[in-house]
């Protein structure tokens, strides 16, 4: 999976199946499910405009960027800029959400929801359930009417579906991870200033070092810079990597986590911060890890 912003859209690519908003109020066999979906774009579009008028700026872009099949659409009403990602374990939730208003309440919120463990329909139902029952209580635990929340809406999309191993233990790990993230990450985006906020996605990352904690990369000050020393002109463009996990084990290496499961580290890797890999990841954002690790090869090359 990889995402980007292009030409003032937001793009999530990969193979995805989706289930749509509201898709557990119809609660019927298959319906709401697309499969094969292998983007998702969201644009920020006035709201005046029409049905047809929306489809044909989508079929422009989708079309420019070579991405017209299997397509999925998502009009919004916030500014693609304000997208806000956690990244908890597994899961990863792209928020979009307006800033906190003095008086009233705030828009509406868009959340989309990515899982790298794959789950049955039922499994999908029941995590998207989970999502939007903590995106209504974002809103009355801050004091918000919750009837807002009606108008809110949480996709999700999920790289396979299948039933597998464990999956009482997995999709109850799921839930409680989505939940989390999304009770801190409203308020949070909520409370974050006009002036704060970079005019790029957020990007936040759940840590369990040194106890659990949520931190929002900043480029400015970073109290862990340089994190690899090895790296001349160390890029900090990609802090968290579009790659992750690569599997790759002459780039990383899976460990036992304390809390049982595993988690990929790659404390080791300065791949995405070389300067020409940083630079070509950004023009061209959905290059391979052999092109990246091919270009980093002719470049000590030519040194």
């Amino acid at each position: 999976m990889r995402y980007f912003i292009k030409d003032g859209a937001f793009f999530i690519r990969g193979a995805f199946t989706m289930l749509r908003a509201g898709v557990q109020r119809e609660g019927k066999g298959e319906e709401g499910t697309l499969p094969h979906i292998s983007t998702i774009i969201a644009n920020h579009l006035p709201q005046s405009n029409t049905k047809e008028q929306n489809d044909l700026i989508f079929e422009t872009l989708l079309r420019k960027n070579g991405y017209k099949e299997g397509a999925f659409t998502l009009p919004v009403t916030t500014p693609i800029d304000r997208f806000c990602i956690f990244a908890y374990d597994g899961i990863m939730i792209f928020i979009l959400a307006a800033l906190g208003r003095a008086e009233g309440a705030p828009g509406t919120v868009t959340t989309i929801i990515y899982s790298r463990e794959p789950f049955s329909v039922p499994g999908l139902r029941t995590l998207q359930a989970t999502a939007e029952e903590a995106v209504q209580k974002a809103f009355t635990t801050a004091g918000y009417p919750d009837g807002h929340s009606e108008r809110n809406s949480v996709f999700m999309c999920f790289e396979g579906m299948q039933e597998s191993p464990n999956l009482h233990e997995r999709l109850s790990r799921a839930q409680t991870l989505i939940s989390e993230t999304i009770a801190y990450g409203i308020p949070e985006i909520w409370a974050v200033s006009e002036t704060k906020l970079p005019r790029i996605p957020a990007f936040y990352i759940h840590s369990s070092i040194n106890g659990d904690r949520w931190s929002r990369w900043n480029p400015d000050g970073c109290p862990y810079y340089p994190c690899h020393p090895s790296c001349a002109g160390q890029r900090c463009d990609f802090c968290y990597c579009p790659l992750y996990p690569c599997n790759d084990e002459s780039l990383g290496k899976w460990l036992e986590r304390e809390n049982q499961g595993r988690i990929w580290s790659c404390e080791g890797c300065t791949l995405v911060h070389v300067p020409a890999v940083a630079d070509y990841l950004t023009a061209h954002p959905e290059a391979t890890l052999e092109e990246l690790t091919l270009l980093r090869k002719k470049g000590k090359e030519n040194e």
